[in-house]
């Protein structure tokens, strides 16, 4: 038997525990949404992760952004007397001022009875006591433990399962083809999230791309990629313990940082980095994950976490742990991992492998502070080489209109981290230092600004630059709360960056490229179920070699409509795009199905529309989703297996949940 059937099996035995609570829960609604300023810095920070063409950010950022969210579980307004810090920051969106505050009166004149004693609390504003009281509650704390029984009836079970198809032919599914797909041109995906109140949990998920065999030929055991964990969670001094895959976030990303990046021009508050420690997941993305044993223990002041296992789509096997101290106003912590790597052993079998030494070590230490209203944070890193990494900010209140970021880094060339993802513009070990600023400015009661500026030098070689450059990214954006429900966002960014001419030579000449590009969007909500966005997106990219100017541009218009009975919705847009090559391409983000992110790229001259429909009745769930994008100025799409003979694309996407409680 396979070490992935064994795997499977570990797994299904624990969704049958789970299954008998299935008797004693009751439907529940969806999850509750999140504050409209956490969706809109999402979807702005997405779109910045995928407009800097970032490939690495691409394969994972999305999936994990809703797997963070789905484990912070806000199907229930979070209690303010026993308010989780990371849901406090990265989801109610409370500096670690208030945080800190709020806990230090609670813990003076014991847990709150109402939300207007908020009012007393220093740092929280009238406007903030009215924000928390739609999306929190104020409960005493229980007290004593829970009976079986009640553990039962706080259990939670969501299973959805996804069909998407390209519906146009494409070249590879042709049987006179030569090295063809094997499989069906279906895209199927599953997934199991299934908790008992919140200490014990599994999920379960599987993925089977278009083209690859299903239950035949290579993939007997169905789908292609199966991932799942089983996790136990805060039972006395035993903060986490996870058996499967897991991700791993410490510090500031620089050593271990497996999940979501932040992005430029996103805020203040995206320029820090969560360490959120040991999360469990089950994901349909194999990037950047653990697959093996990894826990955490301590107290309130100390914790310590450890971690063996591999990291898939490599051969790679890691091992390590963290130590952290946290009081009030201060925290640290030390990371330490090494890298192993697999290789074959002929006399045990083709499937098994042997463990050679370590080829890779890292090392940090990250600290936060707050002094006064102000936080400071940093991380320092180091691999086995003795080439470092350093990274500091802080966020500055200069003013209770002004608030400021500055962040300051620094990677030696040649720095190594396989599992680093610290705040950076390079990809590789070509080394960089960097200064980043950004602020945000409220100028009215219906005006706010934010801005940003991002100086840095690459030292050595990288994608598509044959030589040390320096470049800078800087950008402003206005946010402007109209009369009638309406809000106006206008965004400008500038970033100049020279890259290799594109000439066929030997050598390559450097050539400075300037990039403008201007967003423009209106929301306006007529109706309390109709919410309309309209948005037009242009770049412009300027070649310092021949002077010339090249376009994009984007418009496009949604409607949204939301009814409450039935529990319908529909959204709907419609999109016009024209840009003069694959270079001045625009991304915008496309509402999907539950559990998916979209960010659509939009290049060369076309249409596109796209239509998602959602039903629901009680616990069950039913989503439609289909988008077309017909090209002007071809006959053809894309090329190899995945060519289409027509100048259109069209795909369709199915997907059906249960959620129970």
């Amino acid at each position: 038997m396979s070490m992935k059937t064994k795997f499977l099996g570990f797994l299904m035995l624990g969704f049958a525990f789970l299954c008998f609570s299935f008797g004693t829960v009751s439907a529940q609604n969806d999850t509750a949404q999140l504050p409209d300023g956490s969706v809109d810095a999402l979807e702005l920070q997405l779109e910045n992760l995928y407009g800097d063409g970032n490939a690495e950010s691409e394969a994972y950022v999305a999936e994990d952004v809703l797997e963070h969210l789905e484990g912070l579980d806000m199907s229930v307004r979070p209690n303010l007397n026993e308010l989780a810090y990371e849901v406090a920051v990265s989801v109610l969106q409370l500096s670690d001022f208030q945080y800190y505050q709020l806990q230090l009166y609670i813990e003076r004149h014991g847990p709150l009875c109402s939300i207007y004693e908020l009012a007393a609390i220093d740092g929280f504003s009238e406007e903030d006591m009215h924000v928390l009281a739609l999306l929190t509650r104020v409960e005493p704390p229980p007290k004593g433990t829970r009976s079986f029984r009640e553990l039962l009836k706080s259990s939670r079970h969501v299973f959805w399962t996804r069909y998407g198809q390209v519906l146009e032919r494409q070249a590879g599914y042709d049987s006179a083809r030569v090295n063809g797909y094997e499989g069906s041109p279906a895209h199927l995906q599953f997934r199991y999230d299934g908790s008992v109140s919140s200490h014990f949990g599994i999920r379960i998920a599987g993925e089977k791309d278009a083209g690859e065999a299903f239950f035949k030929g290579a993939q007997k055991y169905g789908f292609d990629h199966y991932s799942g964990s089983m996790y136990l969670k805060n039972v006395r001094w035993l903060k986490n313990v996870v058996v499967g895959d897991y991700r791993l976030n410490f510090g500031q990303g620089l050593v271990l940082g497996s999940s979501m990046m932040s992005g430029k021009g996103a805020g203040v508050d995206a320029v820090r980095r969560f360490g959120e420690g040991v999360r469990p997941v089950a994901t349909t993305n194999e990037s950047r994950l653990f697959r093996g044993m990894a826990f955490t223990m301590g107290n309130a002041r100390w914790s310590g976490s450890g971690f063996a296992g591999g990291i898939t789509e490599s051969r790679l096997v890691a091992f390590g742990g963290a130590l952290s101290y946290r009081r009030a106003r201060f925290g640290a912590g030390a990371q330490v991992v090494c890298y192993g790597e697999y290789g074959d052993s002929a006399h045990l079998g083709d499937r098994m492998f042997a463990l050679v030494h370590p080829k890779q070590l890292n090392v940090s230490v990250s600290y936060q502070a707050i002094v006064r209203k102000s936080l400071l944070f940093g991380e320092v890193a180091s691999d086995e080489n003795g080439k470092i990494a350093l990274l500091q900010a802080a966020l500055l209140p200069v003013v209770p209109v002004f608030r400021l970021a500055a962040l300051l880094r620094y990677y030696s060339k040649g720095y190594q981290s396989p599992m680093g993802s610290g705040f950076r513009v390079s990809s590789g070990d070509c080394g960089e230092w960097g200064a980043y600023l950004t602020g945000h400015l409220v100028l009215s009661k219906n005006l706010e600004a934010d801005m940003f500026c991002d100086y840095y030098r690459l030292r050595w070689l990288s994608y598509l630059v044959d030589a040390p450059v320096q470049g800078m990214d800087a950008g402003v954006s206005l946010t402007c709360r109209l009369p009638r429900r309406s809000i106006l966002h206008v965004r400008y960014q500038w970033r100049t960056k020279p890259k290799n001419e594109n000439r066929d030579e030997y050598l390559h000449r450097l050539m400075e490229q300037s990039r403008h590009r201007l967003r423009m969007q209106w929301i306006f909500t007529p109706l309390s179920f109709l919410k309309m966005k309209s948005e037009a997106n242009m770049v412009f990219n300027r070649n310092s070699v021949t002077k010339c100017w090249s376009k994009g541009v984007l418009l496009y218009q949604d409607l949204a409509f939301n009814f409450a009975r039935p529990q319908l919705s529909l959204h709907f847009r419609v999109a016009y795009f024209d840009t003069d090559s694959y270079d001045e391409r625009l991304y915008a983000y496309e509402n999907d199905v539950y559990y998916a992110f979209t960010i659509g790229s939009y290049y060369y001259q076309g249409m596109r529309a796209y239509l998602l429909l959602r039903y629901k009745v009680r616990c069950f769930s039913v989503w439609l989703r289909i988008g077309r994008t017909h090209y002007l100025n071809k006959s053809e799409i894309s090329s190899g297996l995945t060519q289409i003979d027509k100048p259109h694309k069209t795909e369709v996407r199915v997907q059906c949940m249960v959620r129970i409680r």
